[in-house]
């Protein structure tokens, strides 16, 4: 950890030296920024989409904001407790909340192009597993991270004990989702179900790929997060500002950025139509005594 309690010296008072170097002013505000608008176009989207299981990442999404405002106030003062607390839950709650909304996409995408055969797990109750799991992460770490803004030493060893055992288990349910998503795949590329078959324009597999970028970035954030908390306070990754950025910040863009440029909710809004379209069809053939055909997307 980089944070050091210096006793006080006859008679005066201790401090908390939390920075082993002057945060950047500059970075933190350009990330602030950064994450900001990507906030804002999210929260824009959800409404076209009609994607309200982004609302998890939008609120990642505005912790990381503040709590890169959090990083360029810290600039003022290494000893501050305020900025430093600001800056230091949010940042660190803020990727469960993103990592909620890539869950509960993985089981729309299913449905949306009636695959829930080709899955290994239920998409109801996969969607409840992970993104209780993922609650599960996110109280840990917050938990974690609240205590620390006490001052005290020793609760402040718990608390960094507590957001590592956090970030240890998000690293395994990462891992699990990933072979769940993966394995679904696999079988849908073999297997690719009628409305697939009937609308190639659909591109699923650049939704996957944003997932799996999404899904990446996430994995290695925490993987490096448990090496820093794990390591000593010494250690590059807490005397080194600029791990923070590339292995936080940056990766969390990405995120971000990857699920905004394919955004899930454009595939599942098109295949629900095509469902729609083609069960639509289908009761016009039926009440005609016709034999049922597949159904053009375009209007019957």
């Amino acid at each position: 950890m980089d944070i050091v309690f210096h006793p006080g010296v006859n008679g005066s008072d201790p401090v908390v030296e939390f920075y082993p170097y002057t945060p950047s002013a500059t970075a933190g505000y350009a990330f602030m920024g950064i994450f900001g608008v990507s906030t804002v176009v999210h929260l824009v989207l959800t409404f076209p989409f009609r994607a309200a299981y982004f609302i998890p990442l939008i609120l990642g999404g505005v912790c990381e904001t503040f709590g890169y405002y959090g990083r360029a106030w810290s600039h003022q003062s290494r000893t501050e407790i305020s900025s430093w607390a600001l800056q230091e839950m949010l940042i660190l709650c803020a990727p469960p909340l993103l990592a909620a909304t890539v869950y509960m996409v993985l089981g729309r995408m299913i449905r949306s192009l009636d695959a829930e055969h080709l899955s290994s797990m239920r998409t109801k109750r996969l969607t409840l597993v992970f993104v209780l799991n993922d609650i599960l992460c996110f109280c840990t770490q917050l938990g974690g991270a609240g205590v620390q803004a006490t001052g005290d030493t020793n609760i402040m060893s718990i608390g960094k004990k507590v957001v590592l055992a956090g970030l240890i288990f998000s690293l395994v349910v990462f891992g699990f989702f990933i072979w769940i998503a993966g394995t679904f795949h696999r079988r849908l590329q073999r297997d690719p179900t009628l409305i697939l078959i009937q609308n190639p324009d659909l591109k699923w597999r650049r939704y996957m790929v944003a997932l799996y970028i999404s899904c990446f970035a996430l994995m290695l954030r925490n993987l490096v997060r448990t090496i820093q908390f794990g390591s000593d306070r010494l250690s590059p990754l807490n005397t080194k500002e600029a791990y923070i950025y590339v292995f936080d910040a940056f990766l969390m863009v990405a995120t971000m950025l990857a699920v905004m440029v394919y955004h899930p909710g454009r595939m599942i809004k098109k295949a629900r139509r095509f469902a729609k379209a083609n069960e639509f069809c289908g009761g016009i053939a039926s009440d005609a005594n016709v034999p049922l055909t597949p159904c053009s997307p375009k209007p019957c």
